[in-house]
C-alpha cells in the first residue's frame, strides 16, 4: 500500500480477464459510505462515515497461469457491538487472492484451496467485489472484549419448564374426579 492518500475513482464495471492480460493494478482509498451493504452494518451514529478504505488490487496470473486478483484491503470501521449495542471499533486488514472463472464448470474443475469469483458476461462490478471481500473479512459476531449486555440474560435451569406448567391451573382439573357411569 502506498502512502498516497488520494481517492481513486475506480471504474464501475470492468472486464477482469482483460485487466489480467494487461497486468493492471488499482490502488487507492474509497470512502466507506460508497458501500451500501456495509453502511447498513455500521453504528448508526457513526461520525467516521468519511473514513477511507485502502484498496490494492492486482490483476495477474498464478504460477499455474490461472487469472487471479491479488490484493489487500484495510479499513477502520465503527460497528455495533452485538452484546451491548454500543459502538465498537473493528479493524479489517485482509489479504486476498481470488481466482476468476467464467463458468460453474470451470469452478468445479479447479482443485480445492482457491477462493473463486464467478465472472458473468465478462463483467466484474469492482465496488461490489471489494465490498464482498470486506464483508467476508468481518467476524460473524462483533463485540467488545468485555461489556455488559443490553438486556439481562435470563438463565433457564433444568426443570424450570415443569415448574411453570405446574403453576398454571389446568382448566380440566375439576373434571378428573367425575366418573361416567
Amino acid at each position: 500500500m502506498s502512502s498516497n492518500s488520494t481517492i481513486q475513482r475506480l471504474p464501475v464495471e470492468v472486464d477482469p480477464f482483460k485487466l489480467v492480460e494487461q497486468g493492471r493494478l488499482f490502488e487507492g482509498r474509497i470512502p466507506q459510505q460508497d458501500f451500501s451493504r456495509l453502511q447498513e452494518l455500521l453504528f448508526s451514529d457513526n461520525e467516521n462515515k468519511n473514513n477511507l478504505i485502502a484498496v490494492n488490487l492486482e490483476f495477474t496470473r498464478t504460477d499455474t497461469r490461472l487469472p487471479v486478483i491479488k490484493g489487500h484491503i484495510k479499513a477502520e470501521l465503527q460497528m455495533v457491538c452485538n452484546r451491548c449495542l454500543e459502538a465498537t471499533d473493528l479493524s479489517i486488514d485482509s489479504t486476498l487472492e481470488v481466482v476468476l472463472v467464467g463458468s460453474d464448470a470451470q469452478a468445479e474443475r479447479l482443485q480445492e484451496g482457491f477462493d473463486i469469483w464467478l465472472v458473468e458476461d465478462q463483467t466484474l462490478f469492482l465496488r461490489d467485489f471489494i465490498e464482498d471481500e470486506i464483508l467476508l473479512a468481518m467476524p460473524i459476531v462483533i463485540s467488545h472484549e468485555d461489556c455488559v449486555p443490553a438486556r439481562e440474560l435470563i438463565e433457564a435451569l433444568p426443570g424450570d419448564e415443569n415448574r411453570e406448567e405446574q403453576k398454571k391451573e389446568n382448566p380440566f382439573a375439576a373434571l378428573k374426579d367425575l366418573k361416567l357411569n
